[in-house]
């Protein structure tokens, strides 16, 4: 990997740490900027780059830096209720990056359906966490209601406008000779 691509692995992963603090607390988990964050990485540096952001992001988080939102680090952070959305966070990276090459429509859509996944894994993740960890019999529904229903439409307002913006971005980039793809 060329010293341009590992630059912009270590933008991306600090970019994310950025908007990670952009947050306000509703319920359990606070509302932040990471989906908008995540969504540009996969957009801007590829499947495989913006994955590896959030994987250096993720690391620097585990070992303790307050990279996570609300400044959280630690491993007890990574793995605890919100767990799912940490493991989500990698397949939508993904998926955004893979949908560069695609009309601006039908990407986003796609890009909607991994958030979706990212829902899945993080409700999932809380659900469990609750149920088997904790000892706090919670249902689904209550799981969903906490950690997904008020967040849906911000963060598909927050896709689309990092999708967009990442896509210029891209433009920009390459038309300076910059290829981080």
């Amino acid at each position: 990997m060329s010293i341009q691509k590992m630059t912009g692995v270590a933008v991306f992963a600090a970019l994310v740490t950025v908007f990670s603090q952009m947050s306000l607390l509703i319920g359990p988990v606070p509302h932040t900027m990471q989906i908008f964050a995540v969504t540009l990485a996969g957009v801007v540096l590829g499947p495989k780059r913006g994955v590896l952001s959030i994987v250096v992001w993720e690391l620097l988080g585990a070992f303790g830096l307050p990279v996570f939102a609300m400044a959280h680090g630690g491993l007890t952070s990574l793995l605890g209720p919100l767990v799912g959305f940490f493991i989500g966070f990698f397949i939508h990276a993904y998926v955004c990056g893979l949908t560069n090459n695609m009309r601006l429509i039908p990407a986003i859509l796609c890009n909607i359906l991994s958030l979706a996944v990212v829902y899945f894994l993080g409700v999932t993740g809380f659900w469990a966490e609750y149920n088997f960890l904790l000892g706090k019999a919670i249902p689904v529904s209550k799981a969903f209601a906490a950690c997904a229903a008020p967040f849906i439409v911000f963060d598909i307002i927050k896709l689309v406008l990092a999708v967009t913006a990442g896509r210029r971005a891209v433009r920009i980039l390459k038309k300076a000779g910059i290829n981080l793809y």
